[in-house]
């Protein structure tokens, strides 16, 4: 499998006083970075969970399960935005037990810390390894006073952990961008910042060949439909069982246009490369560029796609076709 050449960003922050900031990376600074980055096969995606988790995860508990895993997706690309809010705090009992014993150093901050201070210490202050690929911005308090209300401290005991936050922030040697004055610098920041990080990990004499670009458009049209997918377990479980054997079945998927039928193949895809080490995978996405539906286009990449002889090409391909 080619090494991917994606680059997936975690936007962390407290919500509803961020909406302006998320607004500005969401609309403009990403889809800049993207038209930027793909003259180099880089797809960037930003994670921005105020579109992923619903009420009723919430109210299940699900909120930091699912923060976690996705820092960890987007591993080692994390940007935190501090304001005067603290955030959202669980109570004890709403940490999952699972969760607890796969992320054991949760147990000591139960009851105590919110949710984006949790997603700070997970995704960069407890993980030196960050370094280079984390940044921090905090903004300026005389911002959040002029805005008010939901900008604004929730309690004095809010505000005295997120002053600790802050100070262990600076101390950790994580870059910190001070006192930014609006939502209009921070997005110029974040896209220079974002930028050089690209710049320095794809420099443009690294375009790989036709035959390899090809191969990694298809694994950047598949990044990007691996963003947040929940609700798909039973559907993997069908397609696990399906693929057990030799040799493997044929699949047929079918559903309405835009339906998430690339975002499933996608999603099981990464799983079933994850476990299946000695299974070469090749996946085709009709929908990754005008060409991909061609028959020409379609043979050239079934028949160069797998590092393989000719004839072991057959035993390593999953049939999985999608309408």
């Amino acid at each position: 499998m080619t090494t991917s050449r994606s680059v997936r960003v975690f936007l962390s922050s407290t919500f509803r006083d961020f909406a302006e900031e998320r607004d500005l990376l969401v609309r403009k600074v990403f889809p800049e970075l993207r038209r930027r980055a793909r003259e180099r096969n880089v797809e960037v995606i930003d994670i921005d969970l105020r579109w992923g988790i619903t009420p009723e995860q919430a109210e299940r508990g699900e909120v930091l399960p699912i923060c976690l895993a996705e820092i960890d997706r987007a591993r080692p690309y994390f940007f935190g935005f501090i304001g005067d809010r603290y955030g959202w705090v669980p109570e004890a009992n709403q940490y999952d037990l699972s969760l607890l014993v796969e992320q054991p150093w949760l147990d000591d901050h139960r009851g105590g810390k919110s949710v984006t201070e949790l997603e700070m210490l997970h995704g960069v202050l407890n993980n030196p390894a960050m370094a280079g690929r984390a940044f921090f911005y905090f903004r300026d308090t005389q911002y959040s006073q002029t805005k008010g209300g939901a900008y604004l401290s929730e309690s004095e005991e809010h505000r005295a952990k997120l002053e600790h936050l802050k100070t262990r922030i600076r101390e950790s040697g994580f870059p910190v961008m001070e006192d930014y004055p609006s939502p209009e610098t921070l997005a110029a920041r974040v896209q220079e910042n974002l930028w050089r990080i690209i710049d320095e990990a794809f420099p443009m004499e690294s375009v790989p060949d036709p035959v390899t670009f090809e191969r990694m458009r298809h694994e950047a049209y598949a990044a990007t439909r691996c963003r947040l997918y929940l609700g798909g377990e039973r559907y993997f479980e069908a397609l696990d069982g399906a693929m057990r054997g030799q040799p493997f079945k044929t699949v047929l998927i079918t559903g309405q246009s835009g339906g998430g039928k690339s975002s499933l193949i996608a999603n099981w895809v990464l799983k079933w490369r994850a476990q299946q080490h000695q299974v070469e995978v090749l996946v085709h996405h009709l929908g990754c560029g005008a060409d991909a539906a061609t028959p020409v286009g379609m043979c050239t990449r079934l028949g160069r796609g797998p590092n393989l002889a000719p004839s072991r090409l057959e035993q390593h391909i999953i049939g999985l076709t999608v309408l």
